[in-house]
Order: C-alpha cells, then sequence, then structure tokens
C-alpha cells in the first residue's frame, strides 16, 4: 500500500483519504491509537507527508490527534473507514471467490480495486459472492449498516500444550507473511494442536495437517483460532477407546464417520435439528467428506447415496464418530 500525494480537498473523500481512514481504522483496532511513526510503516511515505496529511485530516473532521500519543477515529472518520475495509474484503472475495486467485495474494490487488468499487456495485457484487461474512483471510466483513460481527476467537498464543483449535483469522495481511503462513499450511479452517511451548517467550510448536512447525511468538499472535476441545485426547476418556468424537467439519476429504449428536448451541432449537433430520443426518448415519472447500466454504458430505453440500455454519453443529487410525 502505497501513499505518494498529500490530501487537498477534505471537501471530497478522495482515495488518498480513504488509505488514511483504514489505515487508521486498523492500527486503532489493533492498539488503540494510531501512532504517526506506524502509520508512515502502513502507508510507506515519509513522516512529513503523513504529518501534512495528520493535520489535514483533523482539520476536515475525521480523526483527533493528540501530540505525541497518537490520532483516533471520530465518528465521521470511522463512518468512511468501515465502509473502506467492508469494500476491500468483498474485493478479496471477488478475487478470490471469482477470480481464483490464491488467498494469499490478493491483499495488495485489493488495497486498489476498493476504492473504484461504488455503491451501486456492492449491492451484485455481494449477490454474486453469495453474501460472504469473512475475507479470505477469516475477517468479518463489515455490514451495509455498519455492522461487524465477529466470530469468537482468541490468540493461538493462549492456548495450552495439548490443546486444538481450529484457525478463524489471520489477522495481519503483509504478502509475504501470508505467504509464509500458506506455506506451512496455516490458513482459516486448519486444525492445528500446540504440541510445545517453550518459557521465556521462546517458539510455539504445532501440528497442522500431519506436520509439525515452530513459530515465534509474534508470527502466533496474529493468529485466532477457536478451541475445539479442552485437550487432545479428551474426547477419547468420553468415549471408547479406539473411536474419537469431532465435529464434522475437522474431517478431511475422503474420510468418512458416524453421526453421534446435533448441538444445536443457543439461539437454535428443534426446527434446526429437524432440517438437518430430514436430509437424512440422524445420529447412526454413516457420512463421508468428498470435499471441504477452504476459507470457511461449505462441506460437501454423502450420505445415504446422495451429495449434500452444507454450510460450515450448519457443519459445525454435526458431530461424528471416526475411527482411531
Amino acid at each position: 500500500m502505497s501513499v505518494l500525494v498529500g490530501i487537498h480537498m477534505m471537501e471530497q473523500v478522495t482515495a488518498v483519504v480513504e488509505e488514511y481512514l483504514e489505515a487508521i481504522y486498523k492500527l486503532q483496532e489493533k492498539c488503540g491509537v494510531a501512532k504517526t511513526t506506524d502509520l508512515v510503516d502502513v502507508l510507506k511515505v515519509v513522516p512529513g507527508t503523513v504529518t501534512n496529511n495528520v493535520e489535514r485530516l483533523e482539520k476536515g473532521g475525521y480523526i483527533t490527534h493528540e501530540p505525541y500519543k497518537g490520532v483516533k477515529l471520530t465518528e465521521k472518520g470511522l463512518n468512511i473507514a468501515i465502509q473502506v475495509v467492508r469494500r476491500h474484503r468483498l474485493s478479496e472475495r471477488l478475487l478470490t471467490d471469482i477470480l481464483h486467485m490464491k488467498w494469499d495474494n490478493v491483499h495488495e490487488a485489493a488495497c486498489k480495486l476498493e476504492h473504484g468499487i461504488t455503491d451501486e456495485i456492492i449491492k451484485p457484487l455481494e449477490k454474486a459472492l453469495k453474501h460472504p461474512k469473512t475475507c479470505p483471510h477469516g475477517n468479518p466483513i463489515p455490514t451495509k449498516s455498519g455492522g461487524i460481527i465477529e466470530e469468537e476467537s482468541q490468540s493461538l498464543t493462549k492456548l495450552n500444550e495439548k490443546e486444538q483449535g481450529i484457525i478463524v483469522k489471520i489477522t495481519e495481511e503483509k504478502s509475504d507473511l501470508l505467504h509464509y503462513l500458506n506455506a506451512l499450511g496455516l490458513a482459516p479452517g486448519a486444525t492445528i494442536e500446540i504440541l510445545e511451548k517453550a518459557p521465556f517467550d521462546g517458539p510455539i510448536t504445532l501440528k497442522v495437517d500431519g506436520n509439525s512447525h515452530a513459530l515465534s511468538p509474534d508470527v502466533a499472535s496474529i493468529i485466532q483460532v477457536k478451541r475445539t476441545n479442552e485437550k487432545a485426547g479428551d474426547y477419547m476418556q468420553r468415549r471408547s477407546p479406539e473411536r474419537l468424537e469431532m465435529p464434522l467439519t475437522t474431517l478431511r476429504n475422503g474420510e468418512t464417520g458416524t453421526v453421534t449428536s446435533i448441538r444445536t448451541g443457543r439461539g437454535r432449537g428443534w426446527g434446526f435439528e429437524k432440517r438437518l433430520m430430514d436430509l437424512g443426518l440422524t445420529p447412526g448415519t454413516t457420512v463421508t467428506v468428498v470435499k471441504s472447500a477452504p476459507f470457511h466454504g461449505p462441506v460437501e458430505i454423502l450420505v445415504r447415496g446422495s451429495r449434500l453440500a452444507l454450510g460450515r455454519g450448519m457443519a459445525e453443529k454435526i458431530f461424528v464418530e471416526i475411527e482411531k487410525q
């Protein structure tokens, strides 16, 4: 992301204004405030340019600036920033879902697309993308009204040894870092297990897709996960020693399991469970995962001789029992 020119007309929300407000929004979300030194690094401009543009943004009512502490968005600036983030993340979805670009390659291209997407384009774009809830990196896509629905998650660094989790999102979107994580198989939707946490801020060793990797705490901190069970093997204590129970979404392509339960959770009741039962997903039914789409996409399964495509949110509520390898 590169901003080489100043902000001259505050009456018009230019691409440069949007870039600054988006950068401030992300820094403020991460650190509580956006320091000018961080803006220099993120926007790849000289300090003088940031100083001048911050002054213009403040005069335009987009931010408040407290010397030696940093800047924060006003309500006016926040509303614009959220819509820029919305267009950016929908642009990333366009690049992955329609143009089939790799998830770790789309951030920079989306930075350019986001400024050209108008309100007239947004609605049909969302429809074509089937109204995605997150970007390819797992971060939430703001709604039209500016609402943000976050899936509950925590930093990978919070997991203890032997605990497992599913990667929900990657909060840092630098291209080289995304390439690195992708090469390790650390993408949204991947299941990980903590093998070892070295003391004194040492590396965190984890297992993903059968391979072990050591991450620095800094890299691990940008990976948000959702616990899948307290510790690896806890299910084994509740079930027979030869079998393992887990959510349907944790099965790999080609793996087979037997449905044990539908865990609807808070906010869902008999209607949701009946819908699954009408599809043939009753306890004792054998299911095989045909294809589990990446980026929180649908899970295609074979059940009772028929193929079904389930939304990931629905598939997560179905628990199956599999033979221990």
